[in-house]
């Protein structure tokens, strides 16, 4: 019950009136007051006084329980008042009874008043100590973020931003972001803001360049959302410096360019040398021809076939990396499913790969024989691009074999038309540079592997040979 306690000030302290003594204190008031009456004979009637046992127990008792203790107390008081008429009796009655409920009714609704301002006040001020804690917790979140936060106003000023915010930015020590145009440092955030009003609420990400404090520009991702408030746009934005990550990708790329022409110039060297080779054989047989053997012209040209050798001499292995690394299959796979599935699923055909959580790993870099297997994903998805739905299909499995693992890549394409040339560079009837699968080969010979067409069934087969990390080392492969 909301009535079992009445708080108050008394000398500064709060003090809380239980039902049990309130009610007690107001008995024995009422009772004093009948008693002084009753031996006294002061022959002052003490009717007024009868009111304060019903004011105090007004604090603690309910509307009906207040109009029966006013009605007790106008009995009590008329049984002093004996030189009255019935009917001035029954008037002073009513009359006490409506004074005593009045006051009493008046003193519960202050009393009831009192609690719910009370209560109100007391959930203020917790409410404020949570706010106050929570804007200590999100300050300090904010200002330990390694991310940048920024709030912009609709007239495109900072009014906030984390210490982070700062140090991207690269401002001085004495300097403030508060205040300053934010389009001096990331004008995507301004052309946001200036958009139509109908974008309230929009939530978005993009990689945009940064301008510093010093004038000097860097690559930065963003994630900002614009919002209403107090009939204001603003927009909150998180900012993060993306300079390393685009250094490392760019590194990355340029490794795999790098390597790709390496890759390149060895699948030419190679050619290179074969014609040499047959030029050579030919310049050979002229010179052991009597009538031109010493001709100047066939030395020359003995000369250039020499030099060409030379200049052809790159051997492709040694251009790719040595260190070979311990591979997961089952997992190198599912980067691969996560990567092709959605090409799959575009054109309505069906993936499936198949390699046990417990496959053994096996000797190879991650990196190449992914490299491997998205060149052949591409070639299935290309092959089978022209069949009906039902039968746009890739499989991949894994099988052990002769200390060796077996990763196969079947589709149920046309298959191949000419196997004996399917891994010779620069192929007239390749659809890309006709490097694709020689690379592929090389990437797998280079880590003592080996890639190689399995005839017979439907579609193209092709299966990649590694040896397992914790196995001996097989005999070489040749195939």
């Amino acid at each position: 019950m909301d009535r079992l306690r009445l708080p108050f000030k008394w000398r500064g302290q709060v003090v809380k009136l239980n039902r049990g003594p309130t009610l007690w204190a107001s008995l024995v008031m009422l009772v004093s007051l009948v008693c002084a009456e009753w031996y006294s004979h002061l022959g002052v009637s003490l009717g007024l006084l009868y009111i304060l046992p019903v004011v105090l127990a007004a604090t603690v008792l309910s509307r009906r329980d207040i109009v029966i203790a006013a009605i007790a107390c106008a009995v009590l008081r008329g049984l002093f008042v004996t030189d009255e008429t019935l009917v001035e009796q029954a008037l002073r009655f009513f009359m006490a009874t409506i004074a005593y409920a009045g006051c009493g009714l008046l003193v519960a609704e202050i009393s009831r008043t009192r609690r719910v301002i009370l209560s109100h006040y007391v959930q203020l001020r917790a409410e404020q100590r949570l706010r106050r804690r929570l804007e200590r917790q999100l300050r300090l979140l904010a200002e330990s973020s390694p991310a940048a936060l920024l709030t912009v106003a609709g007239d495109g000023r900072i009014v906030a931003a984390n210490r982070a915010a700062h140090e991207i930015l690269e401002m001085a020590e004495d300097a403030a972001l508060e205040g300053r145009a934010v389009r001096d440092f990331l004008p995507l955030l301004d052309d946001a803001l200036s958009m139509s009003a109908n974008l309230d609420g929009m939530r978005t990400s993009a990689s945009t360049w940064g301008h510093r404090g010093d004038g000097s520009r860097f690559p930065a991702t963003t994630w900002f959302s614009v919002y209403e408030d107090s009939e204001e746009r603003h927009l909150a934005a998180i900012l993060v410096d993306t300079s390393e990550e685009v250094r490392a990708r760019e590194s990355a790329h340029f490794d795999d360019v790098l390597k790709n022409n390496r890759l390149l110039a060895g699948a030419v060297s190679h050619e290179i040398r074969n014609l040499c080779s047959a030029a050579g054989v030919v310049t050979s047989n002229l010179a052991r021809h009597p009538a031109i053997g010493d001709d100047p012209d066939l030395a020359a040209l003995r000369s250039l076939v020499a030099a060409l050798m030379e200049l052809a001499s790159f051997n492709l292995r040694r251009q790719l990396p040595d260190e070979v690394h311990e591979t997961r299959l089952q997992t190198l796979c599912s980067e691969l499913d996560v990567i092709i599935r959605s090409d799959w699923d575009d054109i309505d055909g069906h993936l499936e790969i198949q390699v046990p959580a417990d496959f053994p790993s096996v000797q190879g870099d991650r990196h190449a024989l992914l490299q491997v297997l998205l060149n052949l994903a591409r070639n299935s998805l290309r092959a089978v691009q022209g069949l009906p739905p039902a039968r746009r299909q890739l499989h991949v499995g894994a099988r052990l074999e002769q200390e060796r693992a077996v990763l196969s890549v079947r589709d149920t394409g046309p298959g191949i038309a000419d196997p004996g040339r399917l891994f010779q560079p620069f192929r007239s009837d390749a659809d890309g540079s006709g490097l694709g699968l020689y690379i592929s080969r090389a990437l797998m010979t280079n880590q003592g592997g080996l890639l190689r067409h399995a005839p017979g069934g439907e579609g193209a087969c092709f299966e990649l040979y590694l040896p397992l990390a914790h196995a001996p080392q097989p005999e070489p492969l040749h195939g």
